[in-house]
């Protein structure tokens, strides 16, 4: 039996609990370490330095992913470190689309930074499949949505922009953190790039911040993969292990509550 026959309140367990070969401890290792042996100079580890890689933060990122149904999960230090990553795979001279309610943050470095990058933007009402489509350009590379839209709530028909995007040969980034891969999974519906900000119901306990990406494809994981190794914004190791923790309940926190009597 594999992973994926089991439902999500098993999976929240089974991906964030990796017993530990040494010990045999259900949770993870806090793996406080920057740096990690190498047994020669020829020949590296999985693991040299911990902004590239870490076992801690490992478990974290192939939870998500699993829970999402991505083949690549990412940590990051806050939702906008992920977010800004996530724009991050355009290159100047490219154009996105993005829905017109999005959260302020998100606002902020659309119009105030990624023109400093060479980087076109139009905000347009992505349930409006006319203005969707006139909003495309010959560049347009990326159609970025919220839904359910923070703090709005305002929901996109997923599949509708997937659609869309696609036929003009588009990416789909989509933001889920306020439906979680309990209740939506975008990746599912064909967006290409799934973000969460794991400050808020993933992590559920007002006492970290925290950034998540899921991928769709290897080439697009390797394009998010290179840009958090580069520029260094991933999730600190004690903070990883918060949020698993987190994780760990979250359908147990998600389930409607009975009426009292």
């Amino acid at each position: 039996m594999s992973l994926s026959d089991f439902s999500d309140a098993t999976k929240v367990i089974k991906t964030t609990t990796k017993p530990d070969p040494a010990t045999g401890a259900l949770n993870p290792p806090i793996q406080l370490s920057s740096t990690f042996e190498q047994k020669d100079l020829d020949h590296f580890g999985k693991y040299d330095y911990t902004r590239s890689g870490n076992p801690t933060r490992d478990v974290l990122e192939d939870s998500i992913a699993e829970l999402e149904h991505g083949t690549r999960g990412f940590a990051f230090a806050t939702g906008m470190a992920a977010i800004s990553t996530a724009f991050l795979t355009l290159h100047q001279g490219d154009h996105v689309i993005v829905t017109s309610d999005v959260y302020g943050g998100t606002f902020r470095l659309v119009t105030e930074l990624l023109p400093n990058y060479g980087i076109e933007y139009d905000f347009v009402d992505c349930n409006d499949p006319a203005a969707l489509e006139a909003a495309f350009k010959s560049n347009t590379k990326v159609v970025y949505i919220e839904t359910p839209a923070n703090p709005t709530l305002k929901v996109t028909d997923i599949r509708q922009v997937v659609e869309i995007a696609h036929k003009h040969d588009a990416l789909v980034f989509a933001d889920n953190t306020f439906m979680t891969p309990i209740f939506q999974k975008p990746l599912d519906l064909g967006v290409d790039l799934v973000l969460h900000s794991g400050t808020k119901f993933l992590a559920g306990h007002s006492d970290i911040l925290a950034g998540l990406i899921v991928t769709k494809t290897k080439e697009l994981g390797d394009a998010v993969y290179f840009i958090q190794n580069a520029m260094g914004a991933t999730l600190g190791i004690s903070d990883c292990w918060l949020l698993l923790r987190g994780i760990k309940t979250l359908v147990f926190g998600s389930r409607p509550k009975p009426a009292m009597r």
